[in-house]
């Protein structure tokens, strides 16, 4: 936060085994209960959580605690049509401009959900601290493709619950 003027960044998605964010653009269960509970546990740990419009409007994520105890995180979503983003000239780059505002209003760290559009904007600003990928078993015929890990992202730990894997990755 202080050395470099931004919160720590946390990008996390889930995903099929094939790759995929969602079925053929529905959105599908990929988290299993206990893994969705270390997700709030997460969310829990952090000041603010942010997905994009596009997410906003197909799923209306709660982006909440409601599986684990705790406060939960500041509900950020990036749409140039919200009050909260007036400052921002989306004329250009909005990542920098973003994180500038984050760091006025004093939050140290922010989870980034997706969709897939926005983990990529922040993977091409190399905005990022720690990416977090859960895997399921479960294939999809097609849909939204996850992100692609950047080249310097170096696998940090990897964990295995109800067949799913988590995967943490720092650069």
């Amino acid at each position: 936060f202080n050395e470099k003027r931004r919160p720590y960044i946390i990008l996390k998605w889930a995903q099929t085994a094939n790759a995929f964010l969602d079925d053929n653009g529905k959105a599908c269960a990929i988290s299993t209960p206990f893994t969705k509970m270390l997700v709030h546990k997460l969310r829990a740990e952090n000041d603010a959580i942010l997905v994009g419009r596009v997410t906003d409007e197909r799923e209306h994520p709660q982006l909440d605690v409601r599986h684990w105890a705790g406060k939960s995180p500041r509900r950020i979503v990036i749409d140039r049509n919200r009050p909260a983003f007036e400052g921002l000239d989306f004329s250009k780059p909005v990542i920098p401009q973003l994180l500038e505002w984050l760091h006025q209003e004093k939050c140290q760290s922010l989870i980034v959900e997706g969709g897939a559009r926005t983990l990529r904007s922040f993977i091409e600003a190399d905005a990022w601290d720690e990416i977090r990928v859960e895997t399921a078993c479960a294939t999809v015929g097609g849909g939204t493709r996850a992100p692609q890990l950047p080249d310097c992202a170096r696998l940090h730990t990897q964990q295995t619950f109800d067949g799913n894997t988590i995967r943490i990755y720092r650069k």
